[in-house]
This record gives C-alpha cells, structure tokens and sequence, in this order.
C-alpha cells in the first residue's frame, strides 16, 4: 500500500491517477474540506486528516508500506504555513512512518534549495530533505528545476492573456532549469522500485533556457509580437501569489541557474519533455 501525502495538489493528484492506473493500491491523506471526488472515483482509499494533527498522521501511515509526499504549504496560507506544513508536518510524517514500520518514502524537494536559504519555503524542505536522510527509511529526494506549468504556462501565459508584455523579474537573458511536471511524476514513480534510486538525492531538469527564449518561442507559435520587460529582484508582479515572487527574486539574484539531466530520463526509462516541445504545444495558435 502506497500512501500519498499531497494528493489534492497537481502534482499529488497526477502521481495517484497513474498509481491507480497501474493496478496499486493507494491510501490519500486528504483534510475534509478538500475536495476528494475525483480521488475517490478512481479508486483511492481516503485517510481524512492534516499534517499537523498526529493523531491522523499516525492512523494515515497504519498498513503503509511507501510514501510520496508532495505536500508543501507554500500556496495555502493561514494555519497552513511553510512553517506547519513542510517543515513540522513531515517531521511528524516521518514520526509516525517510522513508528508504523514503514521502508520507503519518496520526497518532492526542488533543485538549489539549501538549510541556509534566504526563502522560508527552501530553508524548510532542505530541512525536512536533511531529516530524512537521518531517519531509517531508505529515501528518494526529488530534486526538479521550476515546473514549467507554473513558471511558463502561468507566469507567462497570465501576462500575455492580459497584453503583450511580460514582466520578467531579473536579467531576461539569465538560463534558468525547467522541467515539466509529468516527468517529475515519472521519475516518482520510477523510483518506487528502482534500485538506482535508494537512499540516493535525483536532480531532474529537461534543459535550460531564459525567458527571453521562452518568450520568443511563445511569440512564434502565437503569432502574436510580445515584448519582455526586466523589473529588479524583490519586485512584486502584482496578481501573482506572494511565495512565487519570493522564488522569482531568489532565482534571479543566483539561487537557481542552469540545468539538464538526460541521463536521468535515461536510467529510468522515461522521455522529457524539452522546454520548447511544451511551449509549442500550450502556446499553439490552433489551441
């Protein structure tokens, strides 16, 4: 039994669709007031509970003999906090997978994200990444660049729905790693059983490109004339949710930079998905 912590979220979701397609058996930790039809119609047996009740936690874990854990409360706000959610809510995850006799666990972190951060959000998933490798599970770290449906599809495809300008926080011609997030649910569930992929930390990008490139590649399967504008790190783009220009501001100053693994997809047997592919096929004039 597989349990995933995270399920709601894009990624979660993604990776318990393809887990129950495979035939497994997966255990969800969702909160009841999330919306778990599309979980519960393909399958997934529901465990209601929260990262920061261990009572849930504990009975969550109970029968398990994996984790996936994409969870972060980097969007959420309120009592879910980076604080709460990805730092004591997995220290309370790996409490209660080690009391239950649970082997593995599989971990979303993201590339560049170092105890010593200058953003809550890295400082708290190096720590938790830090934290496992101390526990007695055998591991799988994560370690994607920026997922192209937040970073391309969204930062840029909100801007461009609105004109035809795009605000670019830094350098535009400064490379950054991206990757999209079906691979990343690929090398998810690759890891599962692959021996390459115990007690071993896997960075995962498809190439490095600037946004100056995205926004020309974007431009061309358009038609449409965009223009790039550079704003100084620690601007706020307004409409966009606070961590995202945090991130933003982090990586343009250096904390993030180039990056390509197609040895990766190699070893596990999965095909990437290249930055400019993805772009031709969201930004397509014909949809």
């Amino acid at each position: 039994m597989d349990l995933v912590v995270g399920a709601t979220g894009d990624l979660g979701g993604l990776i318990t669709h393809r887990l129950l397609e495979r035939g497994e058996p997966v255990r969800v930790l969702v909160r009841d007031t999330s919306d778990v039809s599309p979980l519960k119609a393909a399958g997934a047996q529901l465990a209601f509970g929260d990262l920061k009740e261990l009572t849930s936690v504990d009975a969550a874990c109970k029968g398990v003999d994996r984790i996936i854990s994409t969870a972060t409360g980097a969007s959420r706000g309120g009592d879910d906090s980076v604080e709460a959610v990805d730092r004591q809510g997995h220290a309370t995850l790996l409490r209660c997978a080690e009391n239950a006799g649970i082997q593995r666990i599989i971990y979303v972190s993201a590339n560049g994200f170092e105890t010593d951060s200058p953003v809550e959000l890295a400082r708290a998933k190096a720590s938790t990444a830090e934290a496992i490798r101390s526990s007695g599970l055998d591991y799988t770290i994560l370690q994607p660049t920026l997922f192209m449906e937040s970073w391309v599809a969204f930062v840029v495809g909100a801007q461009i729905q609105v004109g035809d300008t795009v605000q670019v926080i830094g350098d535009p011609a400064r490379r950054y790693g991206f990757v999209s997030m079906q691979n990343v649910a690929d090398l998810a569930l690759a890891a599962l059983d692959h021996p390459d992929a115990q007690r071993a930390e896997i960075p995962l990008s498809a190439g490095s490109c600037s946004y100056q490139q995205i926004v020309a590649w974007i431009a061309k399967a358009t038609g449409r004339e965009l223009h790039v504008h550079s704003l100084p790190p620690s601007t706020e783009i307004p409409g966009f949710p606070p961590i995202l220009n945090e991130l933003w501001s982090f990586a343009a100053t250096g904390g993030l930079g180039p990056l390509s693994t197609p040895k990766v997809a190699e070893k596990f047997g999965f095909e990437m998905i290249r930055p400019r592919a993805f772009i031709q096929k969201m930004f397509r004039s014909d949809g």
